[in-house]
This record gives structure tokens, sequence and C-alpha cells, in this order.
């Protein structure tokens, strides 16, 4: 009894840690004069989503990089309209430049409503690169 106790604890808290893609895909590079690659997906858990970006990731170090949702597509973002094109809404600073790091999405976006994920340099006004939410 004891055993089958602990089996169906167990069965439910990993059901409860079940994560859901919602998007996937990879990074196109928009300047050939910086380093931005990697896959990266986002994922639903429970009624949270997060965006991560997998070991395969890699970006030039700048001193402003963040990650923003866009509505417009990927092929009408440019460096000096992606804050202005497709009302992106910010998600996080980037806090790792290589490697696997994850994001949490705020509560308050809809991600259905968005086309592309961006990494933008605000400081710099320069779009690093992005993906289409696929």
């Amino acid at each position: 009894m004891k055993t089958i106790s602990t089996l169906l604890i167990f069965a439910s808290l990993s059901f409860l840690n079940q994560q859901e893609v919602v998007y996937q895909g990879e990074f196109d590079n928009y300047s050939r004069w910086t380093t931005f690659e990697g896959s990266w997906k986002i994922v639903k858990s429970g009624d949270t989503h997060q965006v991560v970006f997998a070991d395969d990731f890699k970006a030039k170090e700048a001193p402003d990089l963040k990650i923003f949702l866009s509505k417009a597509a990927l092929d009408d973002i440019e460096s000096k309209n992606a804050l202005k094109k497709g009302d992106p809404v910010f998600v996080a600073k980037l806090s790792a430049y290589k490697g696997a790091a994850t994001y949490d999405i705020p509560s308050s976006i809809d991600i259905s409503q968005y086309k592309t994920i961006i990494v933008h340099c605000e400081e710099y006004t320069k779009l690093w690169g992005g993906s289409p939410l696929n």
C-alpha cells in the first residue's frame, strides 16, 4: 500500500512539472558584425510561459541586450524600427551570452498575439537577431 501511494504521489508531481512546447526555432543573425545564433523555445508550464535558450546559444556581448516579442514579421523588423514596429513587448534582459538560459514571460503578455521573438540592444538601437514564432 505504501508503495502504491508513493507511486501515485510521484506520478502526480511528474504531471505537474510537465512543460508544453508552444513555439520553437533557430535565431537568425541580423547583422554580419555580431555573433547571434542558437535554438530557443517557449514553453508553457501551468499558467506560466518561459523563453528557454538552448545550450547552443551564443551572442556577442553588448551593454543592453533585451528580449522582446513583436507582432511584426521578422522580415519587417530592422534596427531602427525594432521597438516601434509591431507593438513589441519587453520580456526580459538577456542575462547570459552563451549557453542555456530561461526567462519568465510576464503573465500580462498574451503570446498568441505575437509573431516574432527578437533580441535588441536598446542603448545603441541595434537588432541582434530574431526568429519567427513557429
